[in-house]
Formats: structure tokens, sequence, C-alpha cells
């Protein structure tokens, strides 16, 4: 295993994706952590079954809460962060497989690509283009020596993505990659639609922003998606 890089990926009830995604980072040479926000059993059971090396943590609910404990696991200078219904790109694996041999980019997102859905994805990395704002969808990745000097990644429930890009960019502003891509599943906003979506997201946003707590923001959230 990679003594270099680390690929972490939150998940919650989510096997499916995540057994795809397992499938695509076997044999790539890097250290692979699961971090299941609902402890379940079949989720583990995945894990087991991936026929090669994944460390298997059991977790709290809560994204950047599964993120935190797993990066404070790892071995490595540097964490890929993947979403479980996230699939990288050949170009976005040789990019990360460069990356461990240089300290040039402290920290970065990929492009997005979210098939029936090229408009929302082409506007998400615009405006992370233009902000500095990164999202967990973007395939983000870390050398943990950033982290450590904000005090390690942030454990909130919500807007996890956010807070640490609002961090990271006063010192460093992340490497913005252009060519090469990381594939999202469109369900999200195909499920609730897509408007709805956007505009639901756009508003949490804004309240994080204006400064309503995570965890209040979380629990409103997935009181609205059940």
């Amino acid at each position: 295993m990679s003594e270099h890089l680390s690929v972490v990926i939150p998940v919650y009830a989510d096997d499916k994706a995540l057994s795809a995604l397992l499938r695509q980072l076997k044999h790539r040479g890097f250290s692979v952590v699961v971090v299941d926000g609902a402890s379940s059993p079949m989720t583990r059971g995945i894990v087991d079954a991936s026929g090669y090396e994944v460390r298997y943590l059991p977790s709290s609910a809560g994204r950047g809460q599964q993120i935190a404990l797993a990066i404070a696991e790892v071995q490595t200078p540097w964490v890929w962060v993947l979403h479980a219904d996230s699939l990288p790109s050949e170009e976005a694996f040789v990019f990360m497989q460069s990356l461990t041999h240089t300290t040039q980019h402290g920290w970065g997102r990929f492009c997005v690509a979210i098939p029936q859905l090229r408009l929302v994805a082409f506007m998400m990395n615009l405006r992370s283009r233009l902000t500095k704002i990164c999202t967990g969808d973007q395939g983000m990745f870390f050398a943990v020596p950033q982290l450590v000097a904000i005090g390690g990644f942030p454990a909130q429930p919500l807007m996890e993505d956010i807070e640490v890009s609002r961090q990271l960019k006063k010192a460093r502003f992340p490497f913005l990659a252009r060519s090469e891509t990381v594939l999202t599943s469109p369900r999200r906003w195909l499920r609730r639609g897509t408007i709805r979506t956007i505009l639901q997201m756009w508003w949490y946003r804004l309240r994080y922003f204006l400064g309503a707590d995570a965890h209040t923001l979380f629990e409103g959230y997935y009181s609205k998606k059940s």
C-alpha cells in the first residue's frame, strides 16, 4: 500500500455505490479507509469482500465527523476524500499518483462531472474557481500538514467542505484541476428535483455563511429528506 496517499471514503447506507468505487480503487496502490456513519454490517461485509486491504471504521453519522476520524487514523502525508458515489477519471488517478512526490499543491479539487446535469456541474466548477470554496463532490485532496495547521479537519456534520475551504484558503488557494474529473451521481438532484435541490443547497449555504450552526442545519436538512 502507498506510503504517501490515503483515500478516505465517508459512507452512510450507500452500499451499491461503495462497491463500484472500491472496485475502481483496487490495484491503484493507495491505502483506503471506509468510515461508516451507519455502522452497518452490510457495509462492513462489502469492505471485507473487496478483495484487497481496505480499513473499515465505524462512526456516528455526519460527514465531517467521519472524515476527521479517518484522517486522524491515517499515516500518510496526503489524503484524498472521495464520496461513495464518486468515480474518478483515469486522469485524476494519474494526477494523484504524481502528487505524492511533490508538496507544490497543499490542497485542491478536481472538476466534477454529473451525468444528465452538465450545466449544474459547470456552475459548481465555475463557482469554486471564482470563490476558492470547494465541495466534497469534487474529490478534495489535502496535504495532512495543511490540515494540522488549521487544527484538523472540521468535525462537523454539514458544511464541512465549505469550512475546511474557508480556513485553508487563508494561507493558500486550492489547486483547481481543469481537465481531470470526478464523476458523481445525479441521484440527489433527480430524486428531489434539480431546481428544488439547488435552491435548498444555496439556502443552507447562505444560512451557514450568516452564522447558522452546522449541527442545527444538519438536523433540519436530514429531517426534510426523511
